[in-house]
């Protein structure tokens, strides 16, 4: 009987043992990043609201253990080379140990903008040429235990510039008196082009962002001859809008007096002749929000604020110089008399 208990007892040894060892260790799970828009093909270009092959963002996240944040991230470059994997050097796993990971990111691929650990940036001095200073930075993203899985972080970017469109169009007098109109030049003067850039925190997970020290460059020119805009000056314009300037990435600005379009063109009426006109001022905050015959001012665009596109419509309208002739009748002087005998 005392054998058959003590082998008893070794074969629930045997048993517990092979339980213990045969069961697989949890494995650790990768920490990995998507975006809000994680299916792509191609390059973001200027201004896009899509990422693509060759993007790239910072990561600044930490892991709170014990009721303090120990950095995971630091200003890592995560990318993408494909569109739709984002990869990162040095693969960070989950630590179940965590209460919970905290996420900040940013893209400037024209700016080194760098975090600070709880997630802001100290002011930073930007330049914008006009093309391709998208600057982008996402909501911060919490993560809780449970979702310390592979499935990616999702950053929500968003812009923190503005975006500029203007087109133009002829008006229907004009087109009704078959006259073509061609524009033959644009700049844009005074508009700023330097600032400093800060996110001084977040407020219920939204970055806050501080534009500070605008350079108020009254004689700075954004125009066709220094390469900063993606313009196009057409020769035959249309009624309906045709494309002067295509995304023009700038700055959030108040819009002054100083900060004007100028715009050169020529119209030709249906016998051939033709009219010249020559570095026409147009104030950027007198476009209104109608496209009727009056301007303003209840509705006048002042400003250019982050995280919006704006869509200028200019019209150029003529009126025809006609003439008409009257004589002023011989005023009629009586009273006068002379006597010859």
């Amino acid at each position: 009987m005392k054998k058959l208990i003590i082998l008893a007892a070794a074969a629930i040894a045997a048993v517990a043992c092979s339980r213990t060892f045969d069961t697989a260790p949890a494995k650790e799970q990768a920490i990995g990043f998507g975006t809000w828009a994680d299916q792509l093909t191609k390059a973001r270009a200027a201004g896009a609201s899509t990422f693509g092959a060759g993007d790239s963002f910072n990561v600044e996240g930490f892991k709170t253990l014990s009721g303090s944040p120990v950095t995971v991230f630091n200003d890592v470059t995560v990318s993408t080379t494909n569109g739709s994997t984002w990869t990162y050097e040095n693969t960070r796993f989950w630590d179940k140990n965590a209460t919970g990971y905290t996420f900040f990111a940013v893209s400037s691929p024209n700016t080194t903008l760098t975090f600070e650990a709880n997630g802001t940036i100290a002011a930073t001095a930007v330049t914008f040429s006009g093309e391709n200073n998208d600057i982008l930075l996402a909501d911060q993203v919490d993560v809780a235990p449970a979702n310390f899985t592979n499935t990616p972080v999702n950053l929500n970017f968003k812009h923190i510039g503005s975006l500029v469109d203007l087109k133009v169009k002829k008006s229907a007098e004009l087109n009704t008196a078959n006259a073509t109109v061609a524009i033959t030049g644009i700049t844009l003067e005074g508009i700023s082009d330097e600032a400093t850039v800060a996110v001084t925190g977040y407020t219920t997970k939204v970055p806050t962002v501080a534009w500070d020290n605008l350079d108020n460059a009254d004689n700075s020119t954004y125009g066709i001859t220094s390469g900063y805009v993606d313009c196009t000056l057409p020769t035959n314009v249309g009624t309906a809008g045709d494309n002067l300037i295509n995304t023009l990435v700038v700055i959030p600005q108040e819009l002054t007096d100083t900060k004007i379009l100028k715009i050169s063109y020529k119209i030709t009426d249906a016998a051939g002749n033709v009219n010249t006109y020559s570095n026409v001022e147009v104030k950027l905050n007198k476009f209104d929000g109608d496209d009727d015959t009056e301007n303003g001012p209840s509705d006048f665009i002042t400003s250019w604020e982050a995280g919006k596109h704006y869509i200028y419509t200019l019209t150029i309208d003529a009126n025809t110089i006609n003439f008409s002739g009257s004589i002023t009748d011989w005023d009629v002087v009586n009273g006068y008399h002379y006597l010859l005998n």
